[in-house]
């Protein structure tokens, strides 16, 4: 994609780099100590590393360079030009100029994740982080690599572990990101402060690329680490990043122990089913458990079925504990992922159903912010006297004349009608959504915003003509519907 020759400067540039790496003999070596204390690299692996241009990536590249003879692997350089800022293009030639500055492969690849965000509902960071991991994954897939190394530092760990507290995290939450997760992602730097990081790359010379977008206030993420974090540590305690990565550390060891005592659990309460694709689990045997390891027990049984937990929240193994322990013996709940849980008397079944959906309702504050658990969202309401210049799209952001009547976030209903925005008549629900080609699994998880019995807002796809702002508008409602923000793991 790019050509770049070196110059002699550049080479003379390069050769000190590399000296003063020997220089920096104890940061790398505490780094290859860590490595090898999670057996991050076996010999003869080769490792795609995650390279954005920042001093994390850099250091992390530089140091895994210096290493790898130690570790007689081969490193292949990985950029996602990920299109957010006007200068990603630049940051894409800085960095396919180092690795050929390093004699390493790259490979470079441009996805529009503004426009992935808008067309999946995602919020930036979200999107950011899918369309980098699918990236990676892809390069990994290509050249055989075994392992793809991420330059996540303490500070990262100590961001996440805040961001996950904040939203009722349990234990396995708490536990932060791991030094080596799936056997393939690892984390070298995990150990280390910013503040080792950035005297690493000063020694070598580095000039880092800087993304602004991570001094703008407006993601979660990003707010923990310019306003929490530093407040925390003038007011409370100076070391509070150490001491959460310490507690995440603690709270690792203290989940693995119980992830493998809830595996034996498991084991123990499962009955053969006489078809695939469902776990069934005996109710007498899994109510003899602690309540810690029932809840180990039933994130097996959903593993197992969906492979993936990132939508199951506090609420859901609230309402599975209670339909398992409540008085009714025939019962059923629909769980993120398609899943459903029945209780046949002492049979407890996970299947996978086409249509299963979680049922919620909210009252949404206006004005104010409400979190969707169940929909792994917020919505965010405003109200201004001034009419905006030009409307919103009306699917994640909307603006309606105001109103006093409460608001309710839902699931469709059966028989529910409205008039979409722009129309003359109305139309059912049921017959827009499949006009709009929405996949009949996923109709049920579309929210719709009501005030009373009337459809304000099927959210991510029409307004409702009814409520749309006019001449006669006096007070307007801005509402948007975001996705939490993503979590670096």
């Amino acid at each position: 994609m790019f050509a770049h020759k070196l110059g002699d400067l550049e080479k003379v540039t390069l050769n000190l780099r590399i000296k003063t790496i020997v220089m920096s003999d104890c940061f790398v070596q505490r780094v290859n100590r860590y490595i090898l204390e999670h057996h991050m690299i076996r010999p003869g692996e080769i490792v795609v590393v995650g390279v954005s241009g920042g001093v994390d990536s850099l250091s992390l590249l530089y140091c895994l360079h210096a290493l790898r003879h130690e570790f007689s692997c081969s490193l292949h350089v990985a950029h996602l030009d990920h299109g957010i800022r006007p200068d990603s293009v630049a940051d894409a030639e800085y960095v396919h100029k180092l690795a050929e500055e390093l004699n390493l492969p790259i490979s470079v690849e441009q996805v529009d994740v503004p426009q992935m965000m808008r067309h999946r509902g995602l919020s930036i960071e979200a999107a950011a982080r899918e369309a980098r991991f699918d990236f990676y994954e892809r390069v990994s897939e290509q050249i055989g690599a075994t392992k793809i190394a991420l330059g996540h530092h303490r500070g990262d760990q100590a961001e996440t572990v805040l961001m996950r507290l904040l939203r009722g995290a349990g234990s396995i939450g708490l536990k932060g990101m791991l030094p080596v997760r799936e056997g393939k992602f690892i984390r070298p730097l995990l150990k280390f402060s910013r503040e080792e990081i950035e005297a690493f790359a000063a020694e070598l010379g580095l000039q880092p690329r800087r993304d602004l977008t991570n001094y703008e206030p407006s993601s979660l993420r990003n707010r923990i680490r310019l306003e929490l974090i530093p407040l925390l540590e003038q007011l409370y305690n100076p070391n509070i990043q150490s001491t959460i990565n310490q507690t995440a550390e603690l709270l690792r060891v203290e989940s693995d122990y119980l992830e493998g005592i809830g595996g034996e659990a498991f084991q123990a309460c499962r009955e053969k089913p006489d078809v695939t694709d469902v776990v069934v689990l005996n109710r007498r045997t899994f109510l003899r458990y602690h309540l810690a390891v029932r809840q180990r027990i039933l994130r097996c049984a959903i593993g197992e079925l969906s492979g993936n937990m990132t939508s199951f929240y506090f609420n859901h193994f609230s309402a599975m504990l209670k339909l398992i322990e409540g008085e009714s013996p025939n019962a059923s709940l629909n769980l993120p992922g398609n899943l459903r849980l029945q209780r046949e008397y002492d049979q407890l079944i996970f299947h996978k159903s086409e249509y299963a959906s979680n049922a919620f309702e909210y009252e949404v504050v206006v004005p104010g912010t409400t979190d969707l658990p169940l929909l792994n969202a917020r919505i965010i309401a405003t109200v201004e006297a001034s009419q905006p210049a030009k409307l919103p799209d009306g699917k994640f952001r909307a603006v309606f004349d105001f109103f006093q009547s409460p608001l309710k976030l839902r699931n469709r209903w059966a028989g529910d009608r409205f008039q979409p925005f722009g129309m003359q008549g109305s139309k059912k629900v049921k017959d827009f959504l499949i006009d709009s080609k929405v996949p009949r699994q996923e109709r049920d998880r579309v929210p719709i915003l009501v005030s009373g019995e009337e459809i304000v807002w099927v959210v991510g796809h029409r307004t409702s003509e009814r409520f749309k702002v006019g001449d006669e508008t006096k007070q307007c409602v801005y509402l948007a519907y975001t996705p939490y923000d993503g979590l670096a793991d």
